[in-house]
């Protein structure tokens, strides 16, 4: 392998009719606040302001590595590393280009854009020199082009590229220059402060240039990079395989469309998690459970033995990708038939305790259930056991889940394989089902720790738990399915005015009620609270009135409320929450 390397500035990487384009196999533009920072803070630490005549003194700064694939001479050059980096400081340009703009120096963003973020090819053609496909178009029109369409950003790099470019102009704003050179007001001169960061970014910024000729080299590069420590994820490196085998482009780059496809149906909704997330749960659900250190140390075992298909492998990721979506973060209509309702409302019980290492279970669940192994009253037990279960080992309790996970993958594996039928898949739920009974917290654990859990305008971290707690008591009351609470208020009984709030945050002192009936009792006495309540259809608003009718003898006190809080946690745990028999 043949390297050529030397030092330039972005100036001399910039300034030639050349394009610098992002290769398919990288990562998508990922950079936070940090890194940004982080590089803003290298720009910015290396601009003095030299205060007996207003000048700026620029020191050199060299950025790191910025290896290419492609001859010299060529018009186009394949970014192996860096291209984080030089998306950042492009951005940076972009940036500059505005504010001069904004500022009426309009020849000097002109400069800025032609010289540097666009260019002229030999045939008139205009073109960007940095080429990004992944993004396109928002990249293109909303970040790079001197003229910004301003339109929303969608998918997840989109945001990201988003939110650097506002990081950016941020840092670049007068009142953080001044602060950040430590120049007076009376001394300062926003345009030659921008022009000073323009030069510093454009002459003093240097990088290790590297090239190598062929473009087979890039993939093998691109690990060697990953192997020294520069962090690639897994998915990067999965992903580089997969390309280099599907190498066809033509007529359409199919690896990479479907690929992108992945990720904007992850990104589709809040709360599914992350590309790394969903390819870990997936290969766990159908080859093995490994951690995430050891994810692409499976893969590459199995490609090696000629055990992976990439067009097969992607195919069946762009296939289970809504799947895994639905599982993550279930909306209503994912779930349109009657007899499924109950399962959207585990799904979302589950995504409110926050609990993933059963999702390689939830997957082949949907999956097993598709192919025609898996009853629909099997995929209905096995949510609903697994959300009491949860409800008992995490939500309430925090136990520490080891070897649960595990137990979740064998069993999700069981359930696509070409073994399974809807005979053993019912054992294997029942087996798996029979672990998680025997890992559930004994009654007095869950007992003390449910009577803990507070609500008030001062404790706020539990109230979507006890809503969703009062919730399935009002189910419990209604197993068939005839009545469904509509979103619930919590009504503090004795009011959080003028009283201990250690013990008006307690759950016995709550109970649910419509937004419109709480707000009418307001902050009542108990007594004129009752004939309010008795407008409410909820079943746990009638056991209440009727309690404290008879059994607390119309006596709202500190006693009350902890007996009610006391038979509020047996009754979940004995009844409403019972797990195996």
């Amino acid at each position: 392998m043949e390297l050529q390397a030397n030092a330039r500035t972005l100036t001399n990487i910039l300034s030639v009719n050349k394009k610098y384009i992002v290769p398919r196999f990288q990562r998508e533009y990922s950079w936070g606040k940090e890194q940004i920072n982080e590089l803003w803070f290298d720009i910015i630490s290396n601009i003095k302001w030299k205060q007996e005549d207003d000048s700026f003194e620029l020191n050199e700064y060299f950025l790191g590595a910025l290896v290419l694939v492609g001859q010299e001479t060529s018009s186009s050059l394949l970014i192996v590393d860096g291209q984080q980096r030089l998306t950042t400081l492009t951005i940076l340009l972009s940036a500059l280009c505005d504010l001069f703009k904004d500022n009426n120096e309009e020849a000097v963003a002109a400069s800025i854009y032609n010289n540097y973020i666009a260019g002229i090819d030999d045939d008139g053609k205009s073109f960007f020199k940095l080429i990004n496909e992944s993004p396109k178009p928002f990249f293109q029109n909303n970040i790079q082009h001197i003229v910004k369409r301003n339109e929303d950003a969608v998918s997840t790099e989109e945001k990201s590229l988003k939110a650097a470019l506002d990081e950016l102009k941020h840092n670049l704003s007068a009142e953080n220059l001044m602060s950040s050179l430590s120049i007076p007001n009376n001394r300062f001169n926003y345009i030659d402060t921008l022009k000073a960061v323009r030069d510093e970014v454009l002459r003093f910024l240097k990088v290790i240039y590297i090239t190598v000729n062929d473009e087979d080299e890039a993939y093998t590069i691109f690990e060697t990079l990953n192997a020294r420590g520069l962090n690639l994820s897994y998915v990067d490196l999965i992903k580089n395989k997969l390309f280099k085998k599907l190498s066809d482009t033509h007529p359409d780059d199919d690896a990479k469309t479907k690929w992108n496809n992945i990720r904007k149906i992850l990104s589709s909704r809040s709360g599914v998690g992350t590309m790394e997330t969903f390819i870990r749960h997936w290969w766990v659900s159908k080859y093995s459970y490994v951690s995430s250190d050891n994810v692409y140390k499976a893969f590459i075992e199995k490609w090696r033995k000629e055990e992976i298909d990439a067009s097969g492998f992607i195919d069946e990721l762009l296939h289970d990708a809504p799947i895994y979506v639905m599982i993550s973060s279930p909306v209503e209509t994912d779930f349109p038939e009657l007899e499924m309702k109950a399962v959207f409302r585990g799904l979302q019980a589950l995504k409110l305790f926050n609990i993933v290492q059963n999702k390689p279970f939830l997957l082949s669940l949907f999956k097993a259930r598709a192919q025609g192994k898996l009853k629909l009253v099997d995929l209905k037990r096995a949510i609903l056991s697994t959300e009491r279960f949860h409800f008992l080992f995490n939500a309430i309790c925090s136990l520490r889940p080891s070897g649960i996970e595990n137990a979740y993958s064998k069993t999700a594996r069981f359930l696509i394989s070409n073994e399974s039928n809807k005979k053993t898949n019912r054992q294997a739920i029942d087996s798996l089902l029979n672990i998680l009974f025997k890992r559930k917290p004994d009654q007095l654990t869950f007992k003390d720790k449910f009577e803990k859990l507070k609500f008030s305008n001062k404790e706020l971290k539990n109230k979507r738990l006890i809503q969703y707690i009062f919730n399935r008591i009002e189910l419990y009351g209604f197993p068939y399915g005839e009545y469904v609470p509509d979103s619930l208020t919590l009504e503090h009984v004795m009011s959080q005015s003028g009283a201990d709030p250690e013990l008006i945050g307690m759950i016995g002192n709550l109970i649910p009620l419509p937004k419109e009936l709480n707000e009418e009792a307001d902050n009542k006495p108990v007594p004129q609270k009752i004939p309010i309540y008795e407008k409410s259809r909820y079943r746990m608003v009638e056991d209440f009135i009727r309690d404290y009718k008879k059994m607390y003898k119309s006596n709202w006190d500190e006693n009350a409320i902890m007996v009610r809080t006391s038979f509020l946690a047996n009754h979940a745990y004995l009844d409403v929450w019972k797990l195996g028999d």
